[in-house]
């Protein structure tokens, strides 16, 4: 985490009338491009008077601030709703570090990160031999051959390394791989921004990569997309237009047979629990509505996608979510606006194309089209701050006209939850 953000929630903790955090999660990749982990980033929810001065490591708040994203994540919304199974990686506060405290997560899935400015004095030495004693893994964050960057004299307490890759020069960046590779230290690429960026440090050996290199069309460039087919298209031009019928709906989804057999597949699963089977695709809409299933065959459609990581699709999906929980008119048809600039968000790097190119196809709405290309109109600002909230930039979420940081925070842990649990619906 960034240290000037890492300031802001020691200074809003410091406050006892503060209740709400801001909690979002940036995954980290393993060579395969599936999530092996997920950073927990936090700032408090009312923060507008936090002050940006004094140190990360300067008095209790830090420590505080740090203990109330623990209890956030597991109170609040619960480990396994926020990162699943895969581990959490903590920004660990100097303070924190000097006074070891217990922490109520399992050991064996939480990496606690140490700061770049952390020195190595002997306090700070004992309190990371004690978490690591407790069953902990430390990581010292953005780490560099460079004074400021990380202590080097941390290394022999480090069971990994955080590397931006974006600051460190290419020469350097071998020199210092090769001495963390000799000592055994995994090594984790922050700042991946390409798919040829995460080519690289993959051949270098590094084994955890976070940056939004998946959501770049170019990683996929010259990779045929499996599954996108006209019925595709159709699904989503009737999803943002009150204008189809049922019996154009049911018409329209039964000429894709596999479409029919997915979407029956699944409303005949557990996650629904209807009484009774569902037949045919009729049935379904008198079950869900006509929105409801067209999102349904909307989500089955790019859940055909089988040659791009999984994450792609969890994210796309809670996009879609978090959008449609942000729309604040009375008018319910303009949600299925909402959700459809969140859902075709990706779609850029589900097609591997450029974004307009992806959209020429589609018959949009110019206030679908328009929300996707340029973040314009509500469902466009609503995408912006989705997509600042991911970021963990909450300055950004208020800039673009959401400020009650505490009801964006519960559309994203509900759009999160939402999420994943409709990948596993897809699943074959």
């Amino acid at each position: 985490m960034r240290r000037k953000e890492t300031r802001r929630a020691a200074a809003a903790f410091a406050d006892p009338a503060t209740h709400d955090v801001c909690v979002a999660r940036q995954p980290i990749f393993d060579p395969l491009s599936k999530v092996s982990a997920y950073e927990l980033l936090y700032r408090p929810s009312a923060d507008d008077g936090a002050a940006d001065d004094g140190a990360a490591g300067d008095g209790p708040s830090g420590a505080a601030a740090t203990a109330r994203v623990i209890l956030a994540a597991i109170s609040d919304f619960g480990l396994e709703h926020l990162a699943g199974t895969a581990d959490v990686h903590i920004n660990l506060p100097a303070e924190l570090i000097r006074s070891p405290i217990d922490i109520p997560l399992p050991p064996a899935r939480v990496v606690l990160e140490v700061l770049e400015d952390v020195e190595a004095d002997d306090a700070v030495v004992a309190g990371i031999e004690a978490y690591r004693s407790r069953g902990f893994r430390i990581a010292l964050d953005d780490f560099a051959w460079a004074p400021g960057q990380g202590d080097p004299r941390l290394l022999k307490s480090a069971d990994c390394v955080k590397v931006d890759v974006l600051l460190q020069p290419p020469e350097t960046l071998g020199a210092m791989v090769a001495e963390l590779r000799s000592r055994g230290i995994l090594m984790i690429a922050e700042k991946v921004e390409t798919g040829e960026q995460f080519g690289l440090c993959r051949g270098m050996g590094f084994a955890g990569f976070q940056g939004f290199f998946l959501q770049r069309p170019e990683t996929f460039k010259g990779q045929r997309a499996e599954g996108f087919q006209p019925t595709t298209l159709q699904v989503l031009a009737a999803l943002q237009s009150q204008d189809y019928s049922t019996d154009e709906v049911e018409k329209l989804v039964s000429r894709d047979v596999a479409l029919v057999h997915r979407v029956l597949l699944r409303l005949n699963s557990a996650y629904y629990g209807f009484p009774s089977p569902v037949s045919s695709i009729r049935h379904g809409v008198n079950l869900l509505g006509r929105d409801n299933l067209l999102k349904l065959c909307a989500i089955m459609s790019l859940a055909a996608f089988r040659d791009r990581p999984t994450w792609l699709l969890a994210n796309t999906l809670t996009r879609a979510r978090m959008c449609e929980l942000l729309h604040e008119s009375d008018d319910g048809d303009e949600a299925g606006v909402f959700f459809m600039a969140g859902l075709l968000s990706h779609l850029d790097a589900l097609l591997g194309l450029p974004r307009e190119e992806a959209l020429r196809s589609l018959a949009l709405t110019p206030t679908v089209r328009d929300a996707v290309l340029s973040r314009s109109g509500p469902a466009g600002r609503a995408l912006a701050a989705v997509e600042a909230w991911e970021r963990g930039d909450w300055d950004a979420v208020k800039e673009v006209g959401h400020r009650d940081l505490a009801k964006i925070r519960a559309a994203y842990l509900d759009a999160v939850a939402w999420g994943e649990e409709t990948v596993k619906l897809t699943a074959d």
